[in-house]
């Protein structure tokens, strides 16, 4: 009865709270303030700042909080390893590192199959229907005419199915009187044309606070950003103050008209600002016009409270309000530890339990953070399912997704159901172990307990050490998204370790890793009974400056040949003959030798025979 007594009082406590600490609303309305065109931005110093020490939390404590919980310490949910396995189609190493940490890592793709995919320093976009990408740009360059040269940070992009377009978005500024957040919507389908640029304050309330560490989703008409505001010259730790969001009218930031906005602020429960606030995206389609955020106690040493907080309507409505519950879970979240390396003395951070990815889909709410696993005191995947939100009294499951040997850190969810009753999703996460290089993986969830076998996506190629000291940041967030007109497909990026070889420095750094994932096996299977417009083949960066990357798929071991040649069909050299494994296999080479111009790779075996386009720039 102890533990019954105490959720009803959570749910008096938060029926209490809506008439005596309602969220606070303000409205705004912004001109555009730049045009700019990604794939004519030529000039690009990419200036980034790295400190290479890890933050400090500062002199001030820290606030774990500790409250009592329905189950006991050490269970871990009931999770069944019964569904089919993933499927991996296309994947391959997209934004390079480029002296910053973490990565942060997020993408978007649209119905057309352009992925737009960011990290904290750069911006990528690849056409899977060509294998080509455009070179990296960096944000610096994008927010170069609203940005005034402060360092940006914490990109986040998403499609708009509904519009068919892009959104990107990212701060700058660590101080309030720099901070601002720069918001970007692609004026077309196509995310190397033109963006509208527009900028929030980040000291909206005039009180000597920053912008830090956003989140987005959209309904049908509008954006929302949720983001914490911080005290000067603190940590993210110690210096949180409250998370406030942010809703847009997205099509008035399509055409580039005045936007329209609301800022909803001091979103409490029981006196205390609520942290992290992850907006729940659409599963299958973007819903309309209400959101659903969720969050925890994600800095408590363990805990089983979920917070709930709801945007009702549309800006202008008469309806449009915060609303704020909180509720007891089955199973408890733990604080989770650092992530081993292959190199002892180097691991990963986790920063906390926050919730990292939701989705709405068929009346349920899907959601994942990171927490320990009590069972061997290991970091991994918290997924935890919300049925029937809208209700005075929804029913809240948890489960901590086993992993025996390797540390699971930073998902993220996309639905990819088939029909309209699949409650099927995809969950994704960066993996690392005392044996195995930072890279991805995946599983399949069903909502109900029952998982697939772990995925592995891709292990890294080198452990990872950037910043001095023992302590690496292994990142603040993963991407994934649903391709909205494909059922069963999505797409994901996570962090890669890997070598750099065209540096004397220290060659241990972070990537990005972009991956297609399906509940069906994708249709390409191997090289041979593949035309040439369609080939399993992705060409990376294409234009190339210095080094140039191929992944190829191959249904058997294959001796091939690589050559390079030149326009006029010279044969400039053999690059490599060797025997190639099945499946994923990625060719690196270097251009630097090479004046700029056009070349032709030509790969070939017994059952492959394939000639691409390069171009040296």
């Amino acid at each position: 009865m102890k533990h019954v007594s105490f959720f009803i009082s959570l749910l008096f406590a938060a029926q209490s709270l809506f008439s005596q600490q309602k969220a606070v609303q303000r409205y705004f309305s912004y001109n555009r303030k730049a045009v700019v065109n990604l794939g004519n931005i030529t000039q690009d110093f990419s200036p980034t700042l790295l400190v290479r020490e890890m933050p400090n939390p500062g002199t001030k404590k820290i606030e774990y909080y500790h409250y009592p919980e329905k189950s006991p310490l050490g269970s871990t949910g009931k999770t069944s390893a019964t569904l089919s396995n993933l499927h991996l189609g296309t994947n391959f190493f997209a934004n390079p590192y480029s002296n910053s940490t973490p990565t942060d890592n997020d993408i978007a793709i649209s119905d057309s199959g352009i992925i737009v995919s960011v990290i904290n320093t750069n911006i990528v976009v690849y056409d899977t229907r060509t294998g080509i990408a455009t070179p990296p740009k960096s944000l610096a360059a994008f927010t170069t005419p609203v940005n005034s040269r402060h360092q940006e940070f914490d990109p986040k992009v998403m499609y708009d199915p509904k519009a068919d377009k892009f959104v990107i978005i990212c701060p700058v500024g660590f101080v309030d009187s720099t901070s601002k957040i720069i918001v970007g919507f692609s004026q077309t389908n196509d995310p190397n044309g033109n963006w509208n640029l527009y900028t929030l304050p980040g000291n909206p309330l005039n009180n000597n606070l920053w912008s830090d560490y956003p989140m987005i989703a959209m309904t049908e008409k509008e954006l929302f950003l949720s983001i914490n505001l911080l005290y000067n010259d603190s940590s993210w730790q110690t210096g949180f103050v409250e998370t406030v969001i942010w809703q847009m009218k997205k099509d008035s930031g399509y055409a580039g008209l005045p936007l329209g906005s609301y800022l909803h602020h001091n979103i409490q429960f029981n006196g205390k600002a609520i942290r992290n606030l992850c907006p729940a995206k659409g599963g299958s389609k973007l819903y309309s016009p209400n959101m659903y955020f969720v969050s925890n106690r994600n800095l408590a040493s363990q805990n089983d409270s979920v917070f709930l907080v709801e945007v009702t309507d549309t800006i202008g409505a008469l309806t449009n309000t915060v609303t704020t519950r909180a509720f007891v879970t089955n199973q408890p979240y733990y604080f989770p530890p650092s992530g081993r390396q292959t190199v002892l003395s180097q691991s990963l951070a986790t920063n906390d339990a926050r919730t990292l990815g939701a989705f709405y889909e068929n009346n349920k709410i899907q959601y994942v953070h990171n927490t320990n696993n009590p069972l061997n005191n290991h970091v991994t995947v918290y997924y935890g399912v919300i049925d029937n939100p809208q209700s005075s009294s929804p029913v809240l499951t948890g489960y901590i997704i086993p992993n025996d040997t390797v540390d699971f850190a930073y998902p993220n969810i996309s639905y990819s159901g088939l029909t309209a009753s699949d409650q099927t999703a995809i969950i994704s996460f960066d993996h690392s172990s005392n044996k195995l290089f930072p890279g991805i993986s995946a599983i399949k969830a069903d909502g109900n307990g029952n998982i697939s076998n772990v995925l592995r996506i891709k292990n890294g190629s080198n452990y990872v050490n950037v910043l001095s000291g023992n302590l690496e940041r292994w990142g603040d967030y993963s991407g994934s998204q649903r391709r909205y007109n494909k059922p069963g497909e999505v797409w994901m990026s996570g962090y890669y370790g890997y070598n750099v070889s065209n540096t004397t420095l220290n060659k241990n750094k972070h990537a990005a890793w972009v991956a297609q994932l399906t509940n069906e096996p994708p249709l390409i299977t191997s090289v041979e009974n593949v035309t040439e417009n369609n080939l399993p083949v992705l060409l990376f960066p294409n234009p190339a400056k210095d080094q140039f990357s191929v992944d190829l798929y191959l249904a058997q071991p294959e001796y091939l040949s690589f050559e390079l040649f030149d326009v006029h069909g010279k044969l400039i050299d053999v690059l490599l003959r060797d025997w190639v494994k099945t499946k994923e296999n990625t060719f690196h080479f270097s251009l630097k030798d090479l004046t700029g111009g056009i070349y032709f790779l030509k790969i070939t075996g017994k059952r492959t025979n394939l000639t691409k386009k390069i171009v040296k720039q």
